[in-house]
């Protein structure tokens, strides 16, 4: 099976289904924040990678490191009931577990394997000499990915519809009867 060739790629199918996140009013790639975004805000990181100890397709199999950045203004929270609502870091806190929950075992892209969480903790971003605005909280997780293109993969080899076993030395047209089935494409 062939990988995906850009990061961008991985990258997009993340970003597209964060912004089905219906509680999420600010959703995108860090480090490329927007200027005053609305919270409660979630940013996609990949922060780096490594060669998988396992294979699952293309040239090469990577295993990526990547971060959900869940930010909430601490601004954002004033006037609300804070006994009914909880406050800003309890907020986040709860926005990073429910995202801890929804990143892990989820695919995206061309063949990726299931995410898997690491860790989720506060975090603090230096933002000049003044007090931090937000409240943070990073989830982290791996997924492993294909990259490239699959060196034994044939574009115009048939497909195959139908595996059967036959178990020596009950093999050949003779024995066509003894063989099992193993496994059957939904097309045929």
């Amino acid at each position: 099976m062939n990988g995906i060739f850009w990061l961008d790629e991985y990258q997009d199918a993340v970003f597209a289904e964060l912004k089905k996140i219906p509680w999420a009013k600010t959703t995108g790639i860090y480090p490329e924040l927007p200027d005053g975004f609305p919270t409660p805000a979630v940013f996609f990181d990949v922060s780096g990678w490594e060669r998988s100890g396992s294979e699952i397709g293309g040239n090469v199999t990577l295993e990526l490191t990547c971060n959900l950045y869940i930010l909430r203004s601490f601004v954002s929270a004033g006037g609300q009931d804070e006994e009914e609502r909880g406050v800003t870091e309890t907020q986040v806190r709860n926005a990073a577990l429910k995202m801890s929950d929804w990143i892990h075992g989820r695919q995206f892209g061309n063949g990726s394997a299931p995410a898997a969480l690491v860790s989720a903790e506060p975090m603090v971003w230096e933002k000049g000499e003044s007090a931090p605005e937000h409240a943070i909280w990073g989830v982290t997780f791996t997924q492993r990915l294909p990259v490239g293109a699959d060196p034994f993969e044939e574009p115009d080899a048939p497909v195959l519809k139908e595996f059967w076993l036959g178990i020596f030395p009950d093999v050949g047209p003779e024995h066509a009867d003894d063989y099992i089935l193993v496994a059957k494409s939904e097309e045929s």
